[in-house]
């Protein structure tokens, strides 16, 4: 649970702008996350944690003397993207001792002073009403009998790490824009580490008929590793989006793009069109991973096993030329090949480059194939989409372990998968691109959701607390799941049509059953 709570704050939190408050949700749990300086919550003065500090020793202000809870991270509860020297603040000592406190004030006067949500600051009776004199919140008083009954209020607690330093929000790697497609796109590894992505953009309502269906463009971009663009071609295409049947497939230098009226080779290097012909049956044949190139051999599927087309058949593992059930058979980065096969068992074979073979058993009974994906980068690290759980192999290692499990980890029925030599990319419908470290750590976001724009100080200053926090929470709620509100405009009216057809057919049948009554009661 923390995994995925803490997940995203620890990757957003260092681009928030000043103010900026967002918000994750993980079934009934809600986590609000923001970015702040380390300060003492009696004077505001700054506080400095001793990285040499260790178990439950509080932090003391060196103005006022007030004592904060501070105390590494636990090493019983690791979290991906979270280093070993991390320290909280204000968290379960402090929230005892405050607990302790106010139960004895409660004994001694009849009631506990509240204490505000947003800062944690005391509250006089004249706060109820005007807000907090520290940072203006209005707090929600609830209507109860008694005060003493009524739920402590949240405390805040922070984690500091020198990795949770501040990044620009405008020192965006990734031009704006380049991650807009409809629909899931099609992806390829390059040999270099890169990799090519096919995908339709957004469509654009013509004069005439005002569909979005109509016309939409065709995007071919290559990436570096470091997702610098290394070319990119875009192509408007005409016709319903749902028949553009889109194919990508790498072959070292060449990369060849399938499309409804053929298929199209490019230069890997400059993205320069080299050849356009007519899809034939052998390349069909190795877009759906029933041939490959590799190794300098050719090979095929034949009966379930693997036949050698062209080359030396010693180039190949005996145990991967003895394999039966063979599904699918790829081409991988840098000239390796990776077998698919169901034979007592779902089994990935990943022959590298210089004939090394690794063997993963992906279901240890017969099971069925559908949805599952594998990809593995050019430096060996294999990933496995299977019932929409991510699990990853590094360099060496021969077993699979977990990476990313479910639709809580925003693993969709439409992800693409691609490994990447630091971790997996994840690629959905609607813009979503994200890539995770083997661990499950979130390493980039495409944040499709335009951020808010930033503040001078003066303003900040002028603008209540609350209303940047509501602001905030306009801005931006945390994803749990793919409704229809998310989808465009188009999209909507598509699966509203979808949707009455039972109603409309259910119509025609009762109108034709009464005109065919109505016809027999007047001949009889």
């Amino acid at each position: 649970m923390w995994q995925r709570l803490l997940r995203e704050p620890l990757y957003r939190g260092p681009r928030l702008l000043p103010g900026e408050v967002q918000r994750v949700q993980d079934m009934s749990l809600s986590l609000e996350f923001s970015r702040s300086e380390l300060a003492c919550r009696a004077c505001r003065a700054p506080l400095t944690p001793s990285p040499r500090s260790s178990g439950h020793a509080p932090l003391s202000c060196a103005s006022c003397g007030a004592q904060h809870a501070c105390r590494r991270w636990p090493s019983a509860i690791p979290i991906a993207g979270l280093d070993l020297g991390a320290i909280l603040l204000g968290e379960d000592a402090e929230a005892a001792a405050e607990g302790a406190e106010a139960a004895a004030g409660g004994a001694a006067l009849g009631a506990a002073p509240p204490a505000c949500a947003q800062c944690s600051a005391a509250l006089d009776e004249g706060a109820l009403v005007a807000g907090c004199e520290r940072c203006g919140a209005v707090p929600h008083v609830v209507k109860q009998s008694s005060r003493a009954a009524r739920p402590p209020a949240p405390v805040t607690w922070l984690v500091a790490s020198e990795r949770l330093a501040p990044i620009s929000g405008h020192a965006a790697v990734v031009q704006e824009g380049l991650f807009d497609w409809r629909e899931a796109p099609r992806v390829a590894p390059l040999d270099d580490g890169g990799f090519v992505l096919l995908a339709l953009a957004r469509g654009e309502p013509t004069a005439a008929r005002r569909i979005v269906d109509d016309v939409h463009e065709r995007v071919a971009l290559a990436l570096e590793p470091d997702l610098r663009v290394r070319w990119l071609r875009r192509d408007r295409v005409s016709g319903p989006a749902g028949r553009q049947a889109l194919g990508l497939s790498c072959e070292g230098e060449r990369i060849v793009l399938y499309a409804g009226e053929g298929h199209e080779v490019l230069d890997a290097a400059t993205g320069a069109s080299l050849e356009k012909h007519a899809t034939s049956s052998a390349m069909v044949a190795a877009l759906h991973g029933r041939e490959a190139r590799a190794l300098g051999v050719h090979v095929r599927i034949d009966r379930g096993r693997i036949a050698v087309v062209q080359g030396d058949a010693a180039a190949l593992p005996g145990a991967v030329l003895s394999r039966r059930g063979v599904k699918a058979v790829r081409r991988l980065p840098g000239g390796g090949l990776g077998v698919l096969s169901r034979h007592r068992g779902v089994r990935l074979d990943v022959v590298d480059p210089r004939g090394a073979l690794r063997t993963f058993l992906i279901n240890p009974r017969d099971g069925s194939l559908d949805g599952l994906a594998f990809s593995v980068s050019a430096r060996g690290l294999v990933a496995v989409l299977y019932h929409r759980r991510v699990r990853v192999a590094r360099p060496g290692e021969e077993e699979l372990s977990l990476c990313l499990d479910g639709s809580a980890d925003r693993v969709w029925r439409d992800s693409v998968l691609l490994a990447a030599d630091d971790g997996v990319w994840l690629f959905e419908s609607g813009s979503g691109a994200r890539r995770y470290a083997p661990d499950g750590a979130l390493l980039f976001d495409a944040e499709i959701h335009p951020r808010p724009k930033r503040r001078g100080p003066a303003q900040l200053a002028r603008e209540p607390a609350q209303k940047r926090v509501d602001r905030a929470r306009r801005h931006r709620l945390g994803r749990t799941s793919k409704g229809e509100h998310e989808l465009p405009e188009a999209a909507r009216g598509e699966a509203a049509r979808r949707a009455k057809w039972p109603l409309r057919a259910l119509a025609w049948l009762l109108g034709r059953t009464t005109l065919l009554a109505l016809g027999l009661g007047t001949g009889a």
